[in-house]
């Protein structure tokens, strides 16, 4: 398998801890702070490399942000095609205080003219191979400037050579891009609520949306539920996965390491069970480390005695 992943719409993120209750409209002292790779697909390219996978990042870069990030990328070894843009490339800060309480403010990125978008598209295909399977996963947010069905268009594309396609979306992206008809989405709890137009609370909220959307879409939907663990809902049926408690420190990149090691360990031959399994306890250990550091490679199945999967349909 060739992981590749398309990112519209990086970022630099820039984590700050505190050592006290963060307060809005007050003056805030960070006790320490990184600066570390921002993107759904760069996220999961990274967990595929960890893992022994072939991985590219397909992604826009600009400006000093953006030169920033290939450097970074280049020192993970992570093969990368960045197309270039006039704009910035933008920077997310979060602030994490003595609670656990995370804090976001994310520019929105952008914009990304026309010219720039077709560069990327025009090339989509330069590293297709048909000698292994293809699966790409698209993710993210939408830059200024691009339209909100672009994960429509880019889904057919990649469907038309046999690819396989994620997509990890939320709001008008995501009910776009399921118009493409994906393989497979993944929502968590919050963002499937946003796709099926009413708060979901529960498991069984979720077990029942995502099931309908399968049977009326064809596409699988595996949705992270938090500290309540996750769900795929498949030609199978429905399959939950417990999460373990475990004390959180790195809240960025859990769900994309999530949905990283559930389709690398599916494509080692494990089952489903035991790749959502896996995948749990690997998004527990990545909750435990700072910022967007990833867990070594022999610890990503540290809980998985503490895991549970069930099938409920």
């Amino acid at each position: 398998m060739k992981l590749t992943t398309i990112t519209l719409n990086p970022a630099l993120d820039r984590t700050m801890y505190f050592d006290s209750a963060f307060l809005a409209g007050e003056l805030n002292r960070a006790s320490s702070s990184m600066l570390s790779l921002g993107g759904k697909g760069i996220n999961v390219s990274r967990v595929a490399k960890l893992m022994g996978h072939d991985t590219e990042c397909i992604s826009f870069c600009g400006g000093r942000n953006g030169e920033i990030m290939r450097a970074m990328l280049a020192e993970e070894g992570i093969p990368a095609r960045l197309f270039s843009t006039a704009c910035e490339s933008r920077m997310n800060l979060k602030m994490i205080d003595k609670n656990g309480g995370c804090t976001e403010a994310n520019e929105r990125g952008g914009p990304v003219t026309e010219s720039e978008m077709k560069a990327l598209t025009d090339r989509l295909f330069d590293s297709f191979s048909t000698d292994c399977a293809q699966v790409f996963a698209l993710g993210g947010s939408i830059p200024q400037g691009v339209e909100k069905s672009v994960y429509k268009l880019l889904t057919t594309l990649l469907k038309s050579r046999g690819a396989y396609v994620i997509l990890d979306c939320d709001g008008e992206a995501l009910k776009h891009g399921l118009e493409g008809a994906p393989h497979l989405i993944k929502p968590n709890l919050f963002e499937l609520s946003l796709l099926v137009g009413r708060e979901l609370s529960t498991t069984g909220d979720a077990v029942e949306n995502a099931s309908r959307i399968y049977g009326e879409t064809g596409t699988s939907v595996l949705c992270t539920l938090g500290g309540k663990g996750a769900l795929l809902a498949c030609e199978r049926g429905v399959c939950t996965v417990t999460s373990p408690q475990v004390p959180l420190r790195g809240f960025t990149g859990a769900g994309d390491t999530f949905l990283a090691s559930f389709v690398c360990a599916t494509a080692e031959g494990k089952s489903i069970e035991d790749a959502l399994a896996f995948a749990s306890s690997t998004a527990a250990v990545k909750v435990t480390l700072p910022g967007t550091e990833l867990p070594e490679r022999e610890m990503m199945g540290k809980y998985l005695g503490e895991i549970e999967t069930k099938w409920v349909r």
